[in-house]
């Protein structure tokens, strides 16, 4: 979303300054339902969600009859354009008390400290003190969580299905372990029984492995 790699940069190194006990920094996130599509920075931290866009714009930027302006130019399209993405992660996430809120960032070195239409839009040079200024409503557990599941890795095991053809070699492996483990027993009252204990146990732990490989 953001308008070319150096803004982008600009407001990663930004966010390196959030304490990161207490908060997460997502990249390249995938907008829910536009493939192919990413958010370049997703926040989660004790106020919430962020969602950011990064903007490289000279000139001065005001907000005038709740309209967002680059000098005497209207910017309603970026600011529907990042709300927008704010209210997809909102519908993915589906956390009751859990706000998302979308940025619009300014890469350039004097604060900005504004809204626009629900939009927060600040700067580079603030954009850390504007995040850690809103008021905290997650618990950490709920932060790591969110983070979890914003950079897909919260997987349900109920929708994880063993495909057919290791279920079938999972019950010949069981098959083989089970014969080789009896034929140790009936060596072992005809021979020395420490030997095959061990053997056993050998066995066990290798036919473990496999099942969970």
């Amino acid at each position: 979303m953001a308008d070319d790699s150096a803004g982008d940069r600009a407001t990663a190194n930004a966010l390196e300054a959030l304490p990161r006990a207490r908060w997460r920094v997502l990249h390249d996130v995938p907008w829910p339902g536009r493939p192919g599509a990413v958010v370049e920075q997703v926040v989660v931290g004790p106020p919430g969600v962020f969602v950011i866009d990064t903007k490289d714009w000279p000139g001065t930027v005001n907000v005038r009859a709740g309209v967002l302006r680059l000098d005497k130019h209207s910017r309603n399209g970026a600011v529907t354009h990042v709300s927008d993405a704010a209210r997809a992660f909102a519908a993915q996430l589906r956390t009751a008390g859990c706000p998302v809120r979308p940025v619009l960032c300014l890469e350039r070195s004097e604060p900005i400290s504004t809204d626009s239409d629900g939009v927060l839009v600040c700067s580079t040079a603030n954009v850390v003190d504007l995040l850690e200024s809103q008021r905290r409503v997650l618990a950490e557990v709920q932060i790591q969580r969110i983070a979890r599941d914003l950079a897909g890795q919260a997987l349900p095991l109920a929708s994880v299905e063993t495909p057919p053809s290791r279920r079938r070699t999972g019950r010949g492996v069981t098959y083989l372990a089970g014969a080789m483990v009896a034929l140790l027993v009936a060596l072992a009252l005809i021979s020395n029984p420490d030997a095959v204990r061990d053997a056993v146990d050998g066995v066990a732990s290798w036919f473990r492995d496999l099942v969970n490989a």
